[in-house]
């Protein structure tokens, strides 16, 4: 009996966080448009830049790894270029997490929106940043002929929004320690860029030691990083069980990110 009020109890705060956010959802969406249209205002390219800008980017670097990758993976390329793109929305997140609430404290004290509202923003605006670039991706894959479309490539958006939940979770959890310890913002970049280092995505998972490889297996990332790729270099789907983890584990981190957004959503306010 007790556990069924309990049951109860998370899924009505969880059901009400989410309801709060939703009905702010037109604060989230103006945040996006106003994002993108500022960082381009006085670009004579506009938003081409987003699809241009990552695409000459992975171009550079690419090209140097490609030189010294080439004989090991024939396909390098659109391998580096599939897993740089999926970590830069991980890294876009987390790094800006630890300073959501810190940086908006002049909202917060002034007027009411949902403490999830502040999170949805930045996991949004690197959702769309990540769709944007994507197409760069595609583009690029399409005109050296590493990329075949299929419908397996419909697979690759699964770990995306996988990676979206996870990602939503863990920054509400972030935010909120941030903001009682500030340490988390000089910390959080640095366990990113390890993770980064810790992810196969310049060097292939094969190049590592078999003694070592248990440093990858126990990186969440990877898991959704081979869903992620596999459809698209490989036309295939990654195996179920990785399918299970990523849903578990984003499962797990959104409603405890969420819970815990909500247990001090009025007590933020007092520490900034």
């Amino acid at each position: 009996m007790v556990k069924s009020g309990l049951n109860t109890s998370i899924y009505n705060q969880i059901k009400t966080e989410i309801s709060e956010a939703y009905r702010f959802r037109y604060v989230t969406l103006a945040f996006v448009s106003t994002n993108l249209k500022l960082r381009y205002r006085r670009s004579s390219l506009g938003f081409i830049w987003t699809v241009l800008a990552p695409m000459l980017h992975y171009i550079l670097i690419g090209c140097v790894f490609t030189l010294l990758m080439s004989q090991r993976r024939p396909d390098y390329f659109v391998y580096y270029f599939s897993g740089a793109l999926f970590f830069a929305i991980i890294a876009g997140v987390l790094n800006k997490a630890p300073t959501i609430f810190i940086a908006n404290e002049h909202f917060i004290k002034k007027i009411y929106v949902p403490k999830l509202t502040f999170v949805m923003n930045v996991v949004s605006i690197e959702v769309v940043n990540f769709f944007l670039s994507g197409t760069s991706l595609i583009v690029l894959g399409l005109i050296i002929g590493k990329f075949t479309p299929s419908f397996y490539v419909f697979l690759s958006f699964v770990p995306v929004i996988l990676a979206a939940m996870a990602l939503l979770g863990l920054t509400c959890i972030i935010s909120v320690a941030s903001v009682y310890f500030r340490d988390f913002i000089h910390i959080i970049p640095v366990v990113v860029q390890a993770a980064f280092f810790a992810t196969p995505i310049v060097y292939d998972e094969t190049m590592i030691p078999q003694s070592y490889h248990w440093l990858i297996y126990y990186n969440p990332v990877y898991y959704f990083l081979k869903m992620f790729r596999m459809p698209l270099l490989e036309q295939a789907a990654a195996p179920i069980n990785y399918y299970i983890f990523g849903f578990s584990f984003s499962a797990v981190c959104l409603i405890v990110g969420l819970l815990t957004v909500k247990k001090f959503d009025n007590r933020i306010v007092f520490k900034l």
